[in-house]
């Protein structure tokens, strides 16, 4: 008798063993998987944080030579009409026309977090880091428009300069300057305002291409981790 219950007991032990067994494994799997999904999507978002270094660098190309070229007129305005006009036409004509539209590529991010896949990230920095990328796109888009609008220096820059071609800005043909008069007070201040809005925008290209490098790096360690 005594036997048989010990042999119940046993039966009943390996059998609650087997279960516990199976549903950890299960577990593991479930969370492999969910590894392997996170992992996935990262590879993603490492490939559109890349894309956005890509159109970053070339942003950054056109608002510092907008910001460089408003600082030679300011600095060199009278000297430019007096010398040279086609140069002075060249770099009215590039202030007025440099603009840059960002393209805020959220999906994989947003995909990330609203499946909790953000959740099994160890890092807890990455993740802040990554929600700070993307806050900021907001901020990139709102000064793109406010360059965008500055419709006051393209006025004065189709009233100054001819239309006739006899070049090339990075993003259309130019003129030579064709005012009987030098750029005015107002004209130079609308100018400096739209420069200090190039400035202050390359300025901040150029610290997100360094933190979203900084970024890929962390990303593919945390990859790397779950592996």
């Amino acid at each position: 008798m005594r036997n048989t219950i010990l042999r119940y007991a046993l039966e009943f032990i390996v059998i609650i063993a087997g279960i516990l067994v199976s549903f950890y494994i299960e577990k593991q799997n479930a969370i492999s998987y969910k590894d392997e999904l996170k992992n996935q999507s990262l590879g993603r978002l490492i490939a559109n944080i890349e894309n956005d270094i890509i159109d970053s660098k070339f942003n950054y190309n056109i608002h510092s030579k907008g910001a460089k070229f408003g600082q030679i007129i300011l600095k060199r305005s009278d000297e430019l009409y007096n010398s040279d006009k086609d140069s002075l036409g060249y770099y009215l004509k590039s202030v007025s026309l440099f603009a840059t539209s960002f393209v805020d590529n959220q999906e994989e991010y947003n995909t990330l977090r609203n499946s909790g896949l953000m959740e099994l990230i160890d890092n807890d920095s990455l993740v802040s880091k990554l929600q700070a990328k993307y806050s900021y796109h907001s901020h990139f888009k709102r000064l793109e428009a406010w360059i965008s609008r500055f419709t006051e220096l393209d006025k004065i820059a189709n009233e100054k300069i001819s239309s006739k071609t006899i070049g090339k800005t990075l993003y259309g043909a130019h003129g030579t300057y064709l005012s009987n008069e030098p750029l005015n007070n107002y004209e130079l201040n609308v100018l400096a305002r739209k420069s200090g809005l190039f400035s202050y925008y390359a300025a901040l290209i150029k610290k997100s291409i360094v933190s979203d490098s900084l970024l890929i790096i962390d990303i593919r360690k945390e990859v790397e981790r779950h592996k």
